[in-house]
């Protein structure tokens, strides 16, 4: 997947071998990038250059921070939801514990000493659940106008603090402009330059000072986020679903349905026969999918969101503004 030579790109000098002087072991060494030999060989392409550009775009989403697991040895999740369950007694992972079924891995593994959680779920009926709220209950269109209004509000907020701050640079900038554009109508005039030098010097850089921060403040951005969002992600959320069976595009719906998830919680229910699940929708993604934004974008606010230090519920949808979701319009969490 990584070789040029498919592209029709020959690369010599690449490497070179040298013997480890303890072991005797022949190793190689990658060579400085400007020691390479590239030859076009077009006669040897078989592949064109969009596809791949699209497998290394590929690779680049398969790769997890912090991680050096080579991306060809990394494995993908054997079960649409393997790794996002945890138990609500101790916080443990739940695992595989028969053909069918995941429990509680601390429990059986660790004892009682550790978790008394010993209750199994099937795994088709989790699926089949989680599936169903995802799809029906994770948007609900009473939560989403409640988290539309509360967005709403803190957005025309900020933007108002911004539009202010903006406006003050750009009528700073208009001074400065006119106050230099006459400097040179004295010099014109006949006044001596070295006279006016220094504070043209000083009105020149305090423009460019004012351009960069202008051009660094954001204008103006349109709400994205409305109350119609909610069917938006209804329908898609359907077609993923409906993709999972698809041999063809059944790996990318699996990936992005995983990224709608923060975590799945299974605790005992108090008959102590059933476990309840707690879903917690990863909320950065659902917005991305709600606004209609592209499934591998989807993925990335979702990966984003679930890194390390970032908290819990925050959203940094469009790239300036950062809401925390608080209780009365945080549609991510369900019991079922």
């Amino acid at each position: 997947m990584n070789n040029e030579l498919y592209t029709g790109v020959q690369i010599w000098n690449r490497l070179t071998y040298v013997k480890e002087p303890g072991s005797g072991k022949r190793v190689s060494r990658l060579n400085d990038e400007s020691a390479w030999q590239v030859t076009e060989v077009p006669t040897l392409r078989i592949i064109d250059d969009a596809l791949w550009q699209a497998a290394r775009q590929r690779q680049g989403d398969l790769k997890v921070k912090g991680a050096d697991t080579p991306v060809w040895d990394r494995r993908r999740p054997k079960f649409l939801l393997s790794g996002l369950m945890a138990c609500g007694c101790c916080g443990g992972g739940f695992a595989k514990i028969s053909k069918e079924g995941f429990g509680c891995s601390s429990a059986r593994n660790k004892g009682s000493a550790v978790c008394t959680n010993m209750l199994s779920i099937r795994r088709t009926d989790l699926e089949a659940t989680v599936l169903t709220a995802l799809e029906h209950h994770l948007m609900d269109p009473d939560l989403v106008e409640a988290f539309c209004l509360a967005y709403a509000e803190e957005r025309n907020r900020l933007q108002a603090a911004a539009s202010a701050g903006r406006s003050g640079l750009e009528k700073e900038l208009a001074q400065v402009t006119r106050d230099h554009a006459r400097l040179v109508e004295a010099i014109i005039a006949g006044v001596p330059a070295d006279q006016v030098k220094d504070k043209m010097i000083t009105l020149d850089a305090r423009r460019k000072t004012l351009e960069t921060q202008l051009s660094a403040t954001p204008a103006d951005d349109p709400l994205r986020f409305h109350p119609s969002m909610a069917k938006t992600y209804r329908d898609r959320v359907a077609t993923l679903i409906r993709t999972l069976g698809d041999a063809e595009g059944m790996e990318e719906a699996k990936e992005v349905v995983r990224s709608l998830i923060d975590r799945i919680v299974l605790t005992p229910a108090p008959d102590g026969k059933s476990l309840t699940i707690d879903l917690e929708g990863a909320l950065a993604g659902l917005l991305a999918l709600a606004t209609g934004r592209p499934l591998q974008e989807v993925r990335q606010a979702s990966d984003k969101q679930k890194a390390p230090g970032v908290e819990r519920g925050a959203v940094d949808i469009i790239g300036e503004l950062v809401l925390v979701a608080g209780t009365g319009f945080e549609p991510v969490t369900f019991r079922l």
